[in-house]
């Protein structure tokens, strides 16, 4: 099973809200002017490219992920803790199908840091890679003759 960019991504998400405080609040496009603490608002990820193998490339994803509290203490404790979960799991977030069951595989992220932005903003960051190469057809080779000469 080839695991999808889609598939990284969401597999980080569903990781953050499963380990969130009950009623933490999900914020994808925009902050709204009066928004609901305590909430994580996921940035639009950037990513960075470059050859791997002859035949491959890789896209390195960083997320930024900010955890929004009343207070710089509560949102650094979430920080921190989020950061915590990810790296007592060994820093492999579950990959799940679109059913949401886990696959049995996992995504391995970097160890992840935290800092703070603003007033009761902590951000969370960590990276991942994703591997791919040209869809090529390629042709199975049927025979291999090897031709010795003897030479004096």
């Amino acid at each position: 099973m080839d695991i999808s960019l889609e598939q990284s991504l969401a597999a980080v998400v569903r990781f953050i809200q499963d380990n969130s405080e009950e009623g933490t609040q999900l914020y994808f496009d925009e902050i709204p002017e009066n928004f609901y603490v305590p909430s994580v608002y996921f940035q639009v990820p950037y990513s960075a490219g470059r050859k791997a193998t002859l035949s491959s490339y890789c896209t390195t994803m960083t997320m930024n992920i900010w955890f929004m509290a009343h207070l710089d203490w509560d949102a650094q404790a979430a920080a921190a803790s989020m950061r915590d979960e990810i790296m007592l799991n060994d820093c492999q977030v579950p990959i799940v199908d679109e059913a949401g069951k886990e696959t049995g595989k996992a995504l391995r992220v970097t160890p992840p840091t935290t800092r703070k932005v603003d007033e009761g903003i902590v951000q969370l960051s960590l990276s991942f890679d994703v591997y791919f190469q040209p869809e090529e057809e390629k042709t199975m080779m049927q025979n291999f003759q090897l031709a010795w000469q003897k030479t004096r």
